[in-house]
């Protein structure tokens, strides 16, 4: 779970860091204006138009690292009922909570029965001994169960944190090369 966590934050912060780049470049761009020559002078005809664009600029990517934010958590809440119902897997109420499996009188009928088979003098001691293998039997069954499903949860999850890496893997290329391309128009600039 701490793998999860840590992903989530590295992802958590590559788009931080991306949110900062892109106010960088608008910073950059304005800097760039602001460096022109005072002799040729910035004509605007439609200021609403532009204002009106600039917010939905905004708005748009305050959405997008919503979304991907939101998707983050998602991530983290998929694995986390995952994880959990791999652990609970083929487990009754009672033995979540502890307690052993309840025969019925049908079913401790249908053993002896079973038994009588193969025993040639039946013995409480036997019995005893016989229901106690069985018993046991069926924990190491419900235990071999549980270790099935945790096996396979912990397959679907190394793949999903694998294509987690791989969107992560995917941030971090596209953040350096905006974060290139800025230093590049920064030093064009001077």
């Amino acid at each position: 779970m701490i793998f999860v966590e840590k992903l989530a934050n590295t992802e958590r912060h590559l788009d931080v860091s991306k949110g900062h780049s892109l106010r960088a470049e608008d910073k950059t761009d304005e800097l760039k204006q602001l460096n022109k020559s005072i002799f040729r002078p910035v004509i605007t005809w439609n200021k609403d138009a532009k204002r009106a664009a600039q917010e939905a600029k905004i708005q748009s990517r305050y959405d997008d690292e919503r979304d991907e934010r939101e998707k983050a958590m998602m991530d983290i809440r998929e694995t986390q009922n995952r994880l959990g119902k791999a652990t609970t897997y083929g487990a009754d109420d009672d033995e979540l909570m502890g307690g052993r499996r309840m025969r019925t009188a049908e079913q401790l009928n249908q053993r002896k029965e079973q038994r009588k088979r193969f025993q040639f003098e039946a013995t409480a001691s036997d019995d005893e001994l016989e229901d106690e293998l069985d018993d046991n039997l069926d924990e190491v069954g419900d235990a071999v169960k549980r270790l099935k499903a945790l096996g396979m949860t912990m397959g679907q999850e190394l793949d999903s944190q694998n294509e987690r890496i791989t969107r992560i893997e995917g941030k971090t290329v596209g953040l350096d090369n905006r974060i290139f391309r800025n230093t590049e128009r920064l030093k064009k600039i001077k």
